[in-house]
């Protein structure tokens, strides 16, 4: 049963956040953070407004994480290009220049930026920041913790591909995705929630930091993002 539940939660969400990361609005928070890029990174938000103020990003740190992201781009289309229509050397190409990105971003933070970045990031994500690698090591994720939730993104990067066809088909639009999205992510944010102990989840907690404002989203904004409210209180 939670199978079939998944199916629809991830798929949706890929999509929705795939808008967003195109410039779309997101609700609650979740609000994409330039093209591109690991949803499950921190660096993800790094192009928000809200994000920048509270992490007192200067002009001249601004200039270069746009300069990063443009050039991110081309770096993008470039690995399309050259991979053609093999899948899994596009994967592998993406990937590889995400980490190249995501590099460079943190290149030009200080280190207080940084923490406090992946504050906001848990606030932003919730339970679901716990996909992140870094965090899960901070929280002393288990080897059999690790394989369930790697066995939730499977199923998400396959029903990412079924809801991918659906809308090239023409039979859901994003109007209905994003209504979908506001039902069915609190319902995955659940399932990665159950993979935790009570003591990982506390300490998840203390790891967000003050509390985080953030922008209004804008009207016609995505769905809802993780567990926490955009002004990134808690529950």
């Amino acid at each position: 049963m939670f199978l079939k539940k998944l199916v629809v939660i991830v798929a949706v969400a890929a999509l929705v956040g795939s808008a967003m990361a195109q410039g779309g609005g997101g609700g609650r928070g979740q609000r994409g953070g330039g093209r591109g890029g690991n949803p499950n990174s921190p660096m993800s938000l790094i192009n928000r407004a809200d994000v920048q103020k509270d992490l007192g990003i200067t002009e001249d740190q601004k200039t270069k994480l746009t300069e990063i992201r443009t050039n991110s781009r081309q770096k993008m289309t470039d690995a399309r290009t050259a991979a053609g229509d093999d899948q899994a050397a596009m994967r592998a190409a993406m990937t590889k220049v995400n980490e190249e990105v995501t590099k460079e971003q943190l290149a030009v933070l200080t280190a207080d930026q940084q923490k406090r970045l992946t504050e906001i990031f848990i606030q932003v994500r919730g339970t679901q920041a716990v996909l992140n690698a870094d965090i899960q090591k901070a929280l002393e994720v288990t080897d059999d913790q690790k394989t369930k939730i790697a066995d939730l993104l499977k199923r998400q990067q396959q029903a990412n591909q079924e809801i991918q066809a659906k809308v090239r088909d023409q039979s859901i639009d994003q109007a209905e995705a994003r209504t979908e999205m506001q039902k069915n992510t609190k319902v995955l944010g659940e399932e990665v929630d159950k993979v935790l102990t009570d003591a990982q989840k506390a300490k998840l907690k203390e790891m967000e930091g003050k509390k985080f404002v953030a922008d209004a989203p804008t009207v016609g904004g995505g769905g809802a993002g993780g567990r926490r409210a955009a002004n990134g209180g808690g529950n």
